[in-house]
């Protein structure tokens, strides 16, 4: 009985199909005349309705004979090669012919899954209930330019009449669909005595002028895509926004005007700390993701990167910008105030002044003892010889007299002492007579006084100039420096692991995923950290951390926790990856080709470039005013720690020597057999 009943099923098919070949005939030449190639999938019964047509004996095409019991899980690899072979061939148009809807609906659920088709080409079907439930809704998301064939069954006026022909009608599906029991389907035209009656092009696209319809965009606020303004925007704010209201945010606007559709912004539950999503406990995607996978929403906008990952969950447009990812790092500062005397010369500088003072000091020093034991002595023993009358006793006190300033140099201590303190700029008590030594000094105090100019010059630069910081720059410093590295992203992790280069391989040993912002932050400025993000949202959170700290400063009250930050924030340098930045849309949605085009446009015309800068106009504001107050650079109490050392180690010396001549005084004068206070003159005459 039930082999009956399915003969008679398919004889009654193959009747429909003499009365559907004209129809199919026409369609399938709008196809061909509209695609590169085509790929055609039938059954037994529908077969020959495809090889009988001449307008495909001189097309590229594809044949697909599907069986009765064919199944989809796996499908026979016959199958995936020619549905891979016909996509790598650019193939648009599809026709599908087979009887058995549920054969067709496990057809279509597969080849979507497992991206083996062009969703964007033009497909043409016979209208059946089984392919239109509810289950197959997102499907119909997916493929709209769609063709229907719904044969009705003929209308008889006389009961056995056999002359009336079955009614013929194309349809096609709306878009979006809404979420009903079974899809609903749009008249296109009817085939009528051998033509159709309102035209040929069947295949119009339906995306160009949505009509007002809404559609769901999901958003996960992020800098630069999406700003916190953008929120009191839609949730009926004003109109108009002077702050930035996040790129993508204004794509999605701009889009949304041209396409003519109505945006429904919605936040995903706990999208702050879900973000693009991962796996959770119970196997399920979160965040952005989760939404993607249940088909909650056309757009995805969150700063979503183009990589291979993201492609498996969102349909990406092209790349509207790219983003440099680096780290947020700790900045030390190298407190030196404490050898400020020491900073305006390098170390070979001072060991240059250094000797060339001893050897200055040793070289006057050698002239004043030439001078006094052979050129004074010499004049001394000449006058006594020769001169005897009371004008020579004259000219023998001029001698004495010249060797009045002399003295100063005489002994090496002092030599040193008064050489040093000519280099200071501090005149002599005396100026030697003699003239070869005025000559030596006249050029030393030039030296000198070269010398102090040029060291205050260098120490006014000192003074005036910022602190000097110790940051980290580059991948090499970061991986080798003790700090920990982390981010949210699962797949930033995964990609310092894959990575070829050691030091990238070094810092994904140690990433942490972290998904509290402040808590990285607080830790970044702890100087135990650093925090991988886009560079825009990283000066964000710098210049966020600068205003509060700001205006902890200016209340001055404890009611406001503060932290101990030890560290200034720096942005490293050096980009890990500049990463292209597309906006997310549902799997194979058919929107992609319209989106791909207002969104070059937008690029070309600079519209990105201005909504960037409007998001990342604060925070380069409050860069200049930091700027500003690092070009005041202020003397304070704090850079002249170095005096303060210098004095603090004068009094250390000065107490030593002080303690020393003490205890000398005290152990060995005092104890010395030869020593009289009440005849010091001699005794010290002795010694």
């Amino acid at each position: 009985m039930g082999f009956k009943k399915r003969y008679l099923q398919i004889d009654q098919c193959k009747k429909n199909a003499r009365y559907l070949k004209p129809v199919i005939h026409q369609l399938i030449e709008e196809i061909t005349n509209r695609s590169t190639c085509t790929v055609f999938v039938t059954d037994h019964i529908y077969h020959g309705l495809i090889n009988s047509n001449k307008n495909t004996f001189n097309i590229l095409k594809y044949n697909i004979l599907l069986r009765d019991n064919e199944e989809f899980s796996p499908a026979r690899q016959r199958i995936q090669k020619i549905l891979a072979h016909s996509k790598t061939a650019r193939c648009n148009g599809y026709v599908i012919l087979v009887a058995n809807g549920l054969l067709v609906s496990e057809f279509l659920q597969y080849v979507e899954r497992k991206e083996l088709i062009n969703t964007h080409g033009l497909f043409l079907l016979l209208h059946d209930y089984r392919i239109l439930t509810s289950d197959l809704n997102y499907i119909w998301n997916r493929i709209i330019n769609v063709v229907f064939v719904h044969q009705y069954k003929p209308y008889k006026y006389r009961s056995g009449d056999t002359s009336a022909q079955p009614i013929i009608n194309l349809e096609t599906v709306y878009f979006p669909n809404q979420k009903k029991k079974f899809v609903i389907t749009k008249y296109l035209d009817t085939w009528y005595n051998g033509k159709f009656r309102y035209g040929k092009n069947h295949f119009v696209q339906q995306i160009s002028d949505l009509k007002g319809k809404t559609l769901r965009v999901s958003v996960f606020e992020h800098i630069p895509a999406v700003t916190k303004e953008s929120k009191k925007f839609y949730k009926g704010g004003p109109s108009y926004s002077a702050k930035g209201l996040g790129v993508e945010f204004e794509l999605i606007r701009v889009i949304s005007q041209f396409m003519n559709f109505k945006p429904h912004y919605y936040m995903p539950y706990n999208i702050e700390n879900d973000r693009w999503g991962a796996l959770d406990k119970n196997e399920t995607y979160t965040g952005l993701i989760g939404e993607a996978i249940a088909r909650k929403a056309t757009f995805y906008i969150g700063d979503l990167h183009y990589t291979s990952y993201l492609l498996k969950f969102f349909e990406l447009s092209i790349p509207y910008n790219t983003e440099c990812l680096t780290f947020l790092t700790p900045e030390s500062l190298t407190d030196n105030s404490w050898k400020l005397l020491i900073l305006p010369f390098k170390l070979y500088t001072w060991i240059t002044i250094l000797f060339t003072l001893l050897l200055a000091g040793g070289i006057i020093h050698l002239f004043s003892l030439f001078y006094q034991k052979h050129i004074i002595i010499y004049k001394d023993v000449k006058h006594k010889l020769v001169n005897i009358n009371e004008l020579d006793k004259i000219k023998e006190l001029r001698i004495k007299q010249a060797k009045k300033g002399i003295y100063l140099f005489t002994e090496a201590q002092n030599s040193m002492l008064y050489t040093y303190s000519m280099l200071l700029l501090v005149s002599l008590p005396r100026l030697p007579n003699p003239w070869a030594l005025r000559v030596l000094i006249g050029w030393w105090w030039i030296y000198s006084i070269l010398v102090v100019v040029v060291y205050r010059a260098s120490m006014t630069a000192s003074l005036a100039n910022p602190v000097a910081t110790i940051t980290i720059d580059t991948l090499n410093q970061l991986a080798r420096s003790s700090i920990s590295v982390g981010g949210w992203s699962k797949e930033s992790k995964e990609f310092f692991l894959q990575s070829l280069d050691s030091d990238s391989q070094e810092i994904g040993n140690k990433f942490q995923l972290i998904k509290d912002e402040k808590e990285s932050i607080e830790k970044v400025a702890n100087g135990s950290f650093g925090y991988y993000e886009n560079e825009f949202s990283l000066r964000f959170a710098h210049i966020t951390k600068y205003a509060l700290e700001e205006k902890q400063q200016e209340n001055n009250t404890q009611n406001i926790k503060t932290s101990d930050v030890k560290h200034n924030l720096h942005i490293m340098k050096d980009c890990i990856i500049n990463m292209p930045i597309a906006l997310g849309m549902d799997k194979n949605s058919p929107l992609k080709p319209y989106v791909d085009l207002w969104v070059r446009r937008m690029v070309e015309v600079g519209l990105v470039d201005k909504w960037l800068s409007d998001v990342i106009y604060p925070s380069q504001l409050i860069e200049k005013q930091q700027e500003k107050m690092s070009e005041k650079a202020l003397v304070n109490l704090h850079k002249l720690y170095g005096a303060l050392v210098a004095l603090s180690i004068g009094y250390f010396f000065s107490l030593i020597v002080l303690l020393w001549e003490i205890l000398h005084w005290k152990y060995i004068i005092l104890n010395n057999p030869k020593y009289d206070k009440y005849h010091l003159d001699k005794f010290y005459a002795k010694i």
